[in-house]
């Protein structure tokens, strides 16, 4: 059964719009004319993509899947148009990366440092999000790559990981801290300590839940979060604030001895930057050229650390 492009494409405009009417005004449409086509949609497919409501519509769980796939090929439209573009502008292509920020600001920027270097003319768009967007903009096509931290919770099935990096996650603080003497310190030494966490939308913040967990600690009630890697920063060498990282994302300001890494008593286990990319989807000359620039960058940074 062939479905009407045009059709997904409509569902997805109600979906982000939140009803039939505004959904109508976006594309330009009678609001009886999207209402007849979503219906041929529904019968055509045998199920219900859309729940009617007094102030609305929302999306059943078949229009959630469908939608999805809506966005993959809105992405992909999106995509061969910009393509053209650039090809009329002489360049050779758009790369677009997805990057966690508080995981992989030592591997991207080297990587595309490296492909920019021997490939001038081309574009690259650097997109830092939460990790399940980055996902998501994966799965749909928007994002040729994701370099990002390896979550507790296995990726979906349309995902392929490669681990690019490999750490201990330690304890920083800044080289005047009380504890910046120590040989390494428990998460129960630091109930009173003031904390700055990544976002909870993150692979970051769900391995500092598991750390606190396995040594049977609630995570601190008062604490300042970021996904800003220079507010991070800052705040740890202006105050006694502290934060867990693997030693690559400070490495600078270890090496300077401006930042303290105090291993924990029990690291319980390895963090990982991983690869990630669409299992069902090749990569294109210019993506392939960055995975092998982003593996030269690893072993160069692993080599260093």
């Amino acid at each position: 059964m062939a479905l009407d492009p045009k059709r997904l494409i409509e569902l997805l405009a109600i979906a982000d719009a939140g009803s039939f009417t505004k959904a109508a005004a976006s594309r330009r449409v009678s609001q009886p004319a999207l209402s007849s086509s979503m219906a041929l949609l529904e019968k055509a497919l045998g199920v219900r993509v859309l729940e009617r409501r007094r102030n609305g519509a929302v999306l059943t769980d078949y229009g959630r899947m469908l939608a999805m796939h809506a966005q993959a090929l809105t992405s992909l439209l999106a995509r061969a148009a910009n393509d053209v573009r650039l090809k009329k502008e002489g360049l050779e292509g758009l790369l677009a990366i997805g990057t966690s920020p508080l995981a992989s600001v030592a591997l991207v920027p080297g990587a595309v440092a490296r492909i920019c270097h021997k490939s001038p003319n081309i574009r690259v768009q650097i997109h830092e999000r939460p990790d399940d967007q980055l996902i998501r903009g994966l799965i749909t096509g928007e994002l040729d790559a994701v370099v990002s931290p390896a979550g507790p919770i296995g990726d979906p099935r349309e995902i392929v990981s490669d681990v690019l990096l490999k750490d201990i996650a330690v304890v920083v603080m800044r080289r005047q801290h009380p504890l910046a003497r120590r040989k390494h310190v428990a998460l129960q030494e630091l109930r009173d300590a003031q904390w700055v966490l990544p976002d909870a939308h993150t692979a970051m913040w769900r391995h500092t839940e598991v750390l606190f967990a396995a040594e049977n600690e609630p995570l601190p009630a008062s604490y300042v979060s970021t996904n800003s890697i220079l507010a991070l920063r800052a705040l740890i060498l202006r105050s006694d604030c502290v934060t867990l990282a693997p030693p690559h994302l400070m490495k600078l300001e270890l090496a300077a001895g401006r930042l303290v890494g105090v291993p924990l008593r029990k690291p319980h286990f390895t963090h990982e930057i991983v690869l990630r990319t669409r299992r069902d989807k090749a990569l294109s000359p210019l993506a392939q050229r960055f995975v092998t620039a982003l593996r030269a960058e690893a072993v160069a940074l692993a080599g260093g650390a």
